[in-house]
């Protein structure tokens, strides 16, 4: 069954309206303090989730009729496995290209001015979105799901730059539950170890927190699925 739109929508426009809270907020010294993704400052993240942003509102342009083929939950798992040695070789570039876009700013707040519109400007597309079909890298989304896809991806994203600033807003409930949401839909289950709150689960589940031994023996089998999230 297609996400359903409406909660979708409200869910989103609370997750981004935090983040652009956190935006308005840190500062040149901040936006360069380490993030919980490897090889990147706080000012990284943000130009990578500038770029994903970007390419959400462009599918927008790319409505169709044709049937969906994923979901919120089954867009987070990849097609057949790359070589191990193109997966790094991926990843390396990735966190270079973020960290030359970061650096091409004179001061690291100013990837701010572009950052916030595109907020804004995603916010109003999908307050105005109808039900139907869009495609995206390859795939076919029902749009509720799609919407909740990027809910979940500023969520993470706004955990990783708050590691070393707890002074800065933390992500939207909404956000996160539509977080452990997904997580439960691809677990099967919305049993989790005691004691995990909604940003533990997404911090374990995005793999940004490793499993202790206790957590794996509860979770058995399904400890070895984690990180859940890619």
């Amino acid at each position: 069954m297609p996400y359903p739109l409406p909660p979708a929508k409200d869910a989103f426009d609370a997750t981004l309206a935090r983040l652009d809270t956190l935006l308005g907020e840190i500062t040149d010294q901040q936006l360069l303090a380490p993030s919980r993704c490897h090889g990147w400052a706080v000012c990284d993240v943000l130009a990578h989730l500038h770029l994903g942003l970007q390419e959400a509102i462009t599918a927008f342009a790319y409505r169709v009729d044709t049937p969906a083929d994923t979901d919120f939950a089954q867009y987070w798992r990849g097609g057949p496995a790359d070589p191990p040695t193109a997966d790094r070789d991926a990843e390396i570039a990735q966190i270079r290209f973020a960290r030359l876009l970061a650096s091409a700013y004179g001061r690291p707040s100013g990837l701010l001015r572009h950052l916030r519109p595109t907020v804004d400007a995603l916010r109003r597309f999908v307050a105005a979105a109808d039900d139907g079909q869009l495609a995206f890298q390859q795939r076919v989304l029902p749009v509720g799901d799609f919407v909740v896809t990027w809910a979940v991806e500023v969520a993470i994203h706004h955990l990783d730059v708050l590691v070393e600033l707890p002074e800065l807003p933390e992500p939207a409930p909404d956000g996160l539950a539509l977080v452990a949401a997904t997580l439960d839909r691809l677990r099967g289950t919305s049993d989790r170890p005691g004691g995990w709150d909604e940003t533990t689960y997404a911090l374990k589940g995005a793999g940004r927190l490793p499993l202790s031994d206790a957590e794996r023996a509860e979770l058995g089998a399904t400890a070895e699925r984690f990180p859940i999230l890619g």
